[in-house]
């Protein structure tokens, strides 16, 4: 039951990140800074409501006991900035395809870390899906002829993320509510300056535009929260797998719903991707079974 929770809510989270541009596409037209630090903002505010209502405290003295589980959560803040930096910057430039492609790479070095750091086994199912996801990637990077440097560093840097959150033994919330915590002073900066030299959105736009940047916290919240929920009770091999969940959903949504141009290359790639989905989630251990006790009978 509790694997099943873990993969269920990695699917999940990874479903409400691809639908998250049509969120955005409704944001008004923002400083890029000034979005991060209204979701770093009201992500400690909603976080400290919904502890108070519900009574939930966070473990101070056991953090003060584990300086380095405190130190993974401190660093793990910054990391996820960065990738929320880059993502935002995609979608407040309509390159919602740009994101698609990033997201593409992170499953990747999900695997990889999980085999190298964590020194997880791959089963010849998941050798055959990775081997497939590979063959999609290698057919894109030979049909563009260069390397995606910004998709790379997105992808690594979010997988990275995954990693440090694997080992956090933290509850989700307590977790992210920290992670926020210690980017509250720059965004407090970067708001007080925008404010102070007429340049916020925040102020200058109506109640609908300020509710939109206050929504932005748990728009987000939510899909990083079933994550860091997901990455503790699943393997990163299989959440790694899951991910193409996320880049899949952006794709048709870049290309169904806000009309870009379709792309023939990620067409092919994606259905090497969703080839290896499928057959790293075929039951096909249960048919070995059955087949070993058709024979013992």
């Amino acid at each position: 039951m509790k694997n099943w929770m873990g993969t269920g809510s990695a699917a999940l989270s990874f479903v409400l990140w691809g639908m998250l541009p049509l969120y955005y596409q409704f944001m008004p037209e923002i400083n890029m800074w000034e979005l991060l630090s209204h979701r770093v903002l009201w992500s400690v505010v909603l976080l400290a409501g919904l502890f108070l209502l519900l009574g939930h405290r966070v473990p101070w003295a056991t953090l003060r006991g584990e300086p380095r589980q405190l130190g993974l959560i401190l660093l793990a803040g910054p990391i996820m900035s960065i990738s929320w930096c880059m993502f935002t910057w995609c979608l407040t430039t309509g390159q919602v395809l740009a994101t698609s492609l990033a997201f593409f790479m992170t499953p990747l070095f999900n695997i990889a870390f999980a085999v190298l750091f964590l020194k997880e086994r791959l089963t010849p199912q998941k050798h055959l899906a990775v081997a497939l996801a590979l063959a999609g990637l290698a057919y894109m990077l030979f049909s563009y002829g260069q390397l995606p440097w910004f998709s790379l560093i997105m992808g690594a840097n979010f997988a990275l993320y995954g990693l440090i959150k694997k080992q956090v033994k933290l509850d989700a919330g307590s977790s992210l509510y920290l992670e926020s915590l210690v980017q509250l002073p720059v965004a407090l900066l970067i708001i007080g300056w925008l404010s102070l030299h007429g340049a916020s959105q925040f102020m200058a736009g109506d109640w609908t535009e300020r509710l939109l940047l206050m929504g932005s916290a748990p728009a987000t919240l939510l899909p990083v929260g079933l994550f860091c929920y997901a990455v503790t009770r699943t393997p990163m091999s299989t959440v790694g797998l899951l991910q193409y969940i996320e880049p899949s959903l952006a794709f048709l949504l870049a290309i169904f719903w806000f009309g870009e141009i379709p792309d023939p290359v990620k067409s092919v790639g994606f259905a090497f991707v969703w080839a290896g989905l499928l057959v790293s989630l075929l039951p096909l251990h249960r048919l070995r079974r059955q087949r070993a006790g058709w024979r013992a009978s």
